[in-house]
């Protein structure tokens, strides 16, 4: 089969999405996750600095946008709560999502999901393998106000319905799947389903010192400013290296737990909001399409798109934790400019051709992507988008 086009199926109304580590401030310090985007002493954002971004993201996209919230750890901010009033009462954007620790207390979650659609809730057990109790109860405690919130909202007529999920609350337990720990991922995973819980997701881990996309910005592969010939400013590794590289990831987990990541991901995966929707050519003029959980793209290595035209830059950003703007976690194109100065910011207004042979971050996933423009129609209503209201 002949992948031709991807796009994210949660999100029908070609929504700009922003990826925004709204600071490095975070009170674990997971081995797989990078230096710049986490420390225990870096100072939180300003509450006004961050509502200057919103700003400026509402003047330029409206109600239409995903926020996705994220560190660092967001919530030991002691003003994110009053961050994401303002992104969802005050600029009513589309949908807010936050990735979390999980290390605040249920009543502190309860409260913070009256102002955000979507909890990702990550399990790091570096940090929290003897806690497994904990985190079981706070989980059911969570679950159960949300399920209490949408039950009420269904019951309202004045309230919008809409089809695709939006304002219904979305929680999302996601086990970031570590070696030596699959005992107690399916102890907890079989309390959250006996519980009902069924939104569950399943992480492998590249290890650090893997071929990771989240390596420093200004290493990574850069175009000009046509956004046509790449500059040779990209980290060069020898046969030996990535040999070396290779290994360690494929060394990471035993053989018993990569089959058991394999079943996981194999028909396992239930949450069709997850999923990104293939376009594959049979033969010329011939489509069809089939649906891949991001998680499971990135276990399989089917996330080769060099060459590809990608979306990434026209409906998607990510912001650093100190500022910096870039087109996605693969940081093509280098930096396009800082939140705390609109006049620096430079976003491309037409895709780009991705020169990278991996893409691994979820988020970059989503962005609608065709090996070339005889498939534009196939993700022509979710670039074109019109809000008629």
């Amino acid at each position: 089969m002949n992948p031709v086009a991807s796009y994210f199926k949660f999100n029908p109304t070609g929504a700009f999405s922003v990826d925004w580590y709204i600071g490095k401030r975070c009170n674990f310090d997971c081995s797989y996750c990078v230096d710049y985007l986490h420390d225990n002493y870096s100072p939180h954002v300003p509450l006004e600095n961050m509502k200057k971004l919103v700003d400026t993201i509402y003047d330029q996209h409206g109600k239409n946008v995903f926020w996705s919230l994220t560190g660092g750890e967001p919530t030991v901010n002691p003003k994110f709560m009053e961050l994401c009033k303002y992104i969802k009462q005050k600029k009513g954007a589309r949908f807010v999502s936050l990735t979390t620790n999980g290390s605040r207390t249920a009543e502190y979650f309860k409260e913070l999901f009256q102002y955000i659609d979507g909890i990702t809730l990550s399990f790091h057990f570096e940090h929290m393998a003897d806690r497994v109790d904990e985190y079981i109860d706070k989980c059911i405690q969570i679950e159960n106000w949300r399920r209490d919130w949408n039950s009420t909202m269904d019951e309202r007529s004045d309230f919008p319905n809409w089809d695709n999920g939006f304002v219904r609350k979305n929680l999302i337990l996601r086990f970031m799947v570590y070696p030596g720990q699959f005992e107690n991922v399916e102890r907890m995973e079989k309390a959250f389903r006996d519980h009902g819980i069924t939104n569950i997701e399943h992480r492998y881990i590249r290890p650090p010192g893997g071929l990771n996309s989240e390596l420093l910005p200004e290493k990574k592969l850069r175009f000009d400013q046509n956004q046509e010939i790449m500059k040779k400013e990209e980290i060069v590794h020898s046969p030996q290296e990535i040999k070396i590289i290779e290994t360690h990831e494929e060394k990471f987990y035993t053989e018993n737990e990569k089959n058991t990541i394999k079943d996981l991901y194999k028909g396992k995966i239930t949450d069709d909001k997850r999923k990104l929707k293939f376009w594959f050519e049979d033969e010329p003029g011939t489509l069809h399409s089939q649906d891949y959980h991001y998680n499971e793209l990135n276990f399989d290595k089917k996330n080769n798109f060099e060459g590809w035209l990608c979306w990434a830059g026209v409906k998607h950003l990510k912001i650093t934790p100190t500022g910096d703007i870039y087109i996605g976690s693969c940081h093509v194109g280098g930096k396009r400019g800082n939140i705390y100065d609109k006049d620096s910011i430079d976003l491309p207004i037409e895709p780009i051709r991705c020169p990278k042979w991996r893409c691994t971050d979820n988020l970059d996933l989503k962005v609608p992507k065709i090996k070339d423009w005889q498939y534009y129609h196939l993700i022509k209503d979710m670039i074109e988008w019109k809000d008629v209201n």
